[in-house]
């Protein structure tokens, strides 16, 4: 005759700590670690270097929900450069007679200025919205959290590497136009105005991806701070023409150096005044810095708060 055998009594997780039931219950519960869900600076970094080949792919991802339901595609790659410097200068330039310095056309001069700001702009903003859009993929993949800010930035460079060619572009246009080439490149000028604005945009996006997460209306306030910042930069105006009352801000505005290096390195009329630039290079230390320390210890805790959110919904 068969044996019969009685099922199991259900064992009962017992936390690390917790006051210790005795010897033979203790025997029939296996003990689970509870460990903190906050990385550190270092850890996040070693894991996203270890699965860096996934940051392209990652990228891809925000460029195919760019464009996906569009009739141009790509083509808004290149449309929003001309759109946005045509409309600053129709109202900057002609209205308002805001004019470059020196011989440059104000065109030019605007669409340097934009190269550099968009950078930023675009930065912050993909950063914001970053757990968005990889929300679903986070839930069923697991792979390094600083990946998801990587791959977010990687956008943004790719669009600036648009504008840099409509910029090109564009001093050819004007060059068969009058005959002059405005044209005056200092690699290590723009290439040090690129890494302050990546910096100083990466540091700030950390924080605010993070806090999106918890409160979207921090993505709706984001779009306003910029859109405020933009004219306390000098971008679609020379430094100079700041008057005197008004030039603390110049002198306190972290993109103020950044901008003007980008203007300077591309057109050579940026003003890069030193305390301009310590205040910058300041600035995107701290922000950088205190940006990976705060998603190393809240990431984690930001995707429960979506999970909550999610099923809320």
């Amino acid at each position: 005759m068969d044996s019969i055998q009685t099922p199991e009594a259900p064992t009962t997780p017992r936390l690390v700590g917790a006051p210790h039931p005795g010897p033979a219950l203790d025997a029939e519960r296996p003990e689970v670690v509870v460990r903190d869900a906050r990385d550190t600076i270092r850890s996040s970094i070693s894991h996203a270097w270890a699965e860096r080949h996934l940051a392209p792919r990652l990228g891809v991802r925000v460029l195919v929900k760019l464009v996906s339901g569009t009739k141009l595609g790509l083509s808004w790659l290149a449309i929003r450069p001309l759109m946005e410097t045509v409309g600053m200068t129709l109202i900057f330039g002609g209205l308002l007679q805001v004019s470059a310095p020196g011989p440059v056309p104000y065109f030019i001069f605007v669409l340097a200025g934009l190269t550099g700001w968009k950078l930023f702009e675009r930065t912050v903003f993909y950063l914001t919205r970053s757990f968005d859009v990889y929300r679903k993929l986070m839930k069923g993949v697991v792979l390094p959290l600083l990946l998801i800010p990587v791959a977010s930035a990687a956008f943004p460079i790719v669009e600036i590497s648009v504008y840099l060619l409509v910029f090109a572009a564009s001093i050819v246009v004007f060059y068969f136009v009058d005959g002059q080439v405005y044209l005056q490149i200092n690699t290590l000028a723009v290439l040090s105005g690129f890494a302050l604005i990546l910096g100083s945009a990466v540091g700030i996006g950390l924080w605010t991806s993070v806090l999106n997460a918890k409160a979207r209306d921090v993505r709706l306030t984001m779009r306003y701070v910029l859109q405020i910042w933009l004219f306390l930069t000098p971008v679609v105006y020379p430094l100079s023409a700041l008057p005197g009352p008004y030039k603390w801000i110049a002198a306190v505005n972290p993109m103020t150096a950044p901008v003007e290096l980008v203007k300077s390195g591309l057109l050579n009329v940026g003003n890069v005044r030193g305390d301009d630039l310590t205040v910058s290079i300041c600035f995107a230390a701290v922000m950088l810095l205190s940006g990976l320390w705060f998603y190393a210890r809240e990431a984690r805790r930001s995707i429960d708060v979506l999970g909550e959110i999610e099923e809320g919904e």
